[in-house]
């Protein structure tokens, strides 16, 4: 319900987007995400500053862009990424957007969250692209691990905070992580995040937004490692198995 809900709100603001918005703010938005498709979602004024949301959608990736200042802005201050990534979680834990704020953003994309900095237990299965809770259901039954994020972001931090085992992604074995983190800069580029297991078949897996969520294949290792590995943003882990319990 949630997707069909977005896809029926990404055709009506794409038209927004079109005649809505000023020209410059359109501009720069164009300018700092040269990949994918850009929805327009809606504005939110709080303590005089003008706060733009977009959704992205680039390959199986679904994320939010957050540009902050614009001709809207009554502090005149030109616009900037204030944030990019997968879902809000990652913002949300490190006070880098208001939560007065993020709650009117939840709201325009018809999701119910709370806005409680405290970590949660797991990943929440309503989101832009709920990519940690579909981890969640490969991992934890696999090496008990699951995580607390949607967010790339988030989910490289809870890695590297982990005992998890780094690994090059050259050499990346059968059932590593593999986290391509959302990169972006103040006039941009925007680059939106991805995060796979790799299978058996050195194939890289991961959950599709056109495909409801479902698990998709996203491209061979050396297409990733093609991809990102040049940029120095992608990161290799594997989970240390889960002891078997003992049986009587």
């Amino acid at each position: 319900m949630f997707y069909t809900w977005l896809f029926l709100l990404s055709f009506a603001a794409s038209a927004a987007m079109a005649n809505g918005l000023d020209q410059t703010l359109l501009t720069f938005v164009q300018n700092a995400v040269p990949e994918g498709r850009i929805v327009f979602c809606g504005e939110v004024a709080s303590n005089e500053t003008a706060y733009e949301l977009f959704v992205l959608e680039h390959e199986a990736s679904r994320g939010v862009l957050v540009i902050a200042g614009g001709t809207a802005d009554p502090s005149g201050k030109p616009p900037q990424v204030l944030f990019a990534d997968t879902s809000f979680d990652f913002a949300l834990s490190q006070s880098l957007v208001a939560p007065e704020v993020l709650s009117q953003f939840y709201a325009l994309l018809g999701i119910t969250r709370s806005m409680s900095t405290e970590a949660t237990d797991t990943a929440s299965v309503e989101d832009i692209y709920p990519i940690g809770a579909a981890l969640n259901t490969v991992l934890g039954p696999l090496a008990g691990f699951t995580f607390k994020s949607n967010s790339t972001l988030g989910i490289l931090q809870e890695l590297e905070r982990s005992d998890a085992i780094p690994v090059s992604p050259n050499a990346a074995p059968v059932g590593s992580i593999l986290v391509y983190p959302t990169t972006c800069a103040p006039d941009g580029p925007v680059f939106l995040g991805s995060v796979g297991i790799l299978g058996s078949d050195h194939q890289m897996y991961g959950p599709d937004f056109r495909k409801g969520g479902g698990w998709t294949c996203l491209g061979t290792l050396e297409s990733w490692i093609e991809k990102y590995g040049a940029q120095n943003q992608l990161f290799g882990f594997l989970l240390r198995a889960r002891p078997r319990q003992a049986t009587t």
